[in-house]
């Protein structure tokens, strides 16, 4: 990310690939997407390094870089992705800060199927049903802004009521997945309502929210929606004209 400064991003909300799951140049091509690449599992844990290491650099002291992984079952074998990258993370610079365990309510992997066909001890492995926003900070000993005056103003305040008190204060959030439509065009949307949360909880107006996997653009508008600025950065030309478009639309 050249563009971008040493520390000149206020928050970070990322969803890098989970490996070779999802080939997206092959599901903007209309081809088979599903576990169709060849890098390697260890090749994909130092891509993470290297992309988040860039992540560390521009992002600045004392905020936060919140990043969505979840693991992955193939061939029979569990590759635990949030779990190998967290040392990782803390390599580059990154203090680890608390997880948000988020719930599907609904999709997700079928794994329980083989329990159901097969109803004996051993053949148990559950339906995943979640994945985790692993919440990381640069600096912990740097306070989230200077001048406590500037933060705790009328315009920054948190609504706190019952449904902060009962689902958004905890660190397991009930969210729906995104369905993909006609009009995203992508395999895995990312559902508004996490980097909603995510954007008023770790950030104020007017800053600058960072998006290094930008899809078809939900961080972004989502940034828009709050008054926040956004950069996003996306390698799937058919990815970016439709975020291009939706961000058009959104309010």
């Amino acid at each position: 990310m050249n563009e971008l400064l040493d520390e000149s991003i206020d928050l970070i909300i990322a969803g890098p690939p989970y490996w070779e799951y999802i080939n997206y140049d092959s599901y903007a091509k209309g081809k088979e997407y599903l576990w169709t690449g060849k890098k390697s599992y260890q090749d994909f844990l130092e891509d993470l390094k290297k992309w988040f290491s860039e992540c560390f650099r521009v992002l600045k002291s004392g905020r936060y870089c919140i990043v969505s992984l979840g693991n992955l079952r193939k061939k029979g074998k569990c590759y635990p992705i949030p779990f190998h990258a967290l040392p990782l993370f803390e390599e580059i610079g990154f203090e680890f800060f608390f997880e948000i365990i988020w719930y599907k309510i609904s999709g997700g992997g079928r794994q329980a199927r083989g329990i159901i066909k097969h109803p004996y001890p051993g053949y148990f492995i559950p339906n995943n049903h979640v994945e985790y926003l692993l919440i990381f900070k640069k600096s912990a000993s740097t306070p989230f802004l200077e001048d406590k005056d500037q933060l705790k103003t009328q315009e920054n305040q948190i609504k706190i009521d019952d449904f902060f008190k009962k689902e958004i204060a905890n660190n397991v959030w009930h969210i729906m997945p995104a369905k993909s439509s006609k009009v995203q065009n992508h395999p895995c949307p990312f559902p508004s309502e996490i980097p909603l949360r995510l954007i008023q909880l770790f950030s104020l107006k007017n800053e600058v929210v960072l998006d290094p996997f930008m899809g078809i653009g939900t961080t972004a508008r989502a940034a828009k929606r709050l008054g926040r600025k956004f950069v996003g950065y996306e390698t799937q030309n058919e990815f970016v004209k439709v975020a291009k478009k939706l961000i058009r639309k959104s309010k």
